[in-house]
């Protein structure tokens, strides 16, 4: 693994891009686990709002990233300092690739998500028409995270791996993104509401970790040539260090679905759960990174 000033630069930018999409999906997921909440109107608009603007912020995230990968690509390959980003030639080589392949089918996707984002009117009893704008950021959710599969060691596969791969991703981004409007809701709603919205997420995240298990370890089948490349490669080893991460996430989310959320009956347990989502998201930015890492600087061992 070799770095770079650039490769850095794009490790980072491939974070910003999976923070991005993790924010989206999670606070649309959580959106719609409200959809049918009894709550007083004034703490479900004051969480509407926070998941509108945590929202716009992805997808705003997410869209300067996108619009940075062409530049910085193009400067990677220059090799000419800081100037080779703005060099024409470079440009239209990396315009004319995959790379502008994903800019062009990304860009739009994350525009109109974010004139969705910004068109949710949170105060509104129309529950029609929430629905229909929370579906139209979905669509959009499903071509971002497709076009993730545009590069990397996912872009010479066949349209079967990249579906599953997306499928992966949204999976994963759903889980990963709902964990910070879970942690603002022990704030911002009454304490029988965060019961609710906890036993919710509980059930959902069985479902979300079928998918995680399903969808991972068929990609794995197909990466990995044999099983102890599992543990010889860089990649088969980052692949580990991502499933050790996320079997901690798994063991804190039992924690939380067996124990605390079923006594949650005082403001003293909510501070119990606060605290426990705090170290689950340490840890899931954690699995972001090694994400970002082995999609960015290291491939799947030839």
């Amino acid at each position: 693994m070799q770095l770079s000033e650039w490769s850095v630069l794009l490790l980072l930018l491939k974070l910003a891009s999976y923070i991005a999409i993790a924010g989206l999906a999670g606070t649309l997921l959580i959106r719609f686990m409200c959809g049918n909440s009894n709550v007083a109107g004034h703490h479900l608009i004051s969480f509407y709002q926070l998941l509108k603007r945590w929202q716009i912020t992805c997808v705003v995230t997410g869209s300067i990233a996108a619009l940075l990968q062409v530049p910085i690509e193009a400067g990677a390959m220059a090799e000419s300092g800081f100037m080779g980003m703005f060099d024409p030639f470079m440009l239209e080589i990396v315009w004319q690739s995959v790379i502008g392949d994903q800019a062009t089918f990304r860009i739009p996707a994350l525009i109109i998500a974010l004139i969705s984002a910004c068109m949710w009117n949170v105060k509104s009893d129309d529950n029609v028409a929430g629905y229909k704008n929370g579906a139209v950021i979905l669509i959009m959710l499903g071509f971002i995270a497709y076009s993730f599969t545009f590069t990397g060691h996912s872009a010479n596969e066949n349209e079967l791996v990249k579906s599953i791969l997306t499928f992966h991703l949204i999976a994963i981004a759903s889980w990963l993104g709902s964990l910070w409007p879970l942690y603002k809701s022990c704030t911002l709603l009454p304490t029988s509401e965060v019961k609710r919205l906890m036993h919710y997420f509980g059930q959902l995240a069985i479902v979300i970790v079928f998918v995680l298990l399903i969808s991972g370890l068929t990609l794995l089948l197909q990466y990995l040539e044999s099983f102890s490349a599992l543990f010889t490669s860089n990649y088969g080893q980052l692949i580990l260090l991502k499933l050790l991460l996320v079997s901690a996430m798994l063991l804190l989310g039992a924690w939380h679905k067996l124990f605390l959320v079923p006594q949650i009956t005082q403001q003293h347990h909510i501070s119990i759960l606060k605290r426990s989502i705090t170290v689950e998201i340490v840890i899931a930015l954690f699995v972001l990174i090694t994400t970002s890492v082995f999609t960015t600087l290291v491939g799947p061992p030839i």
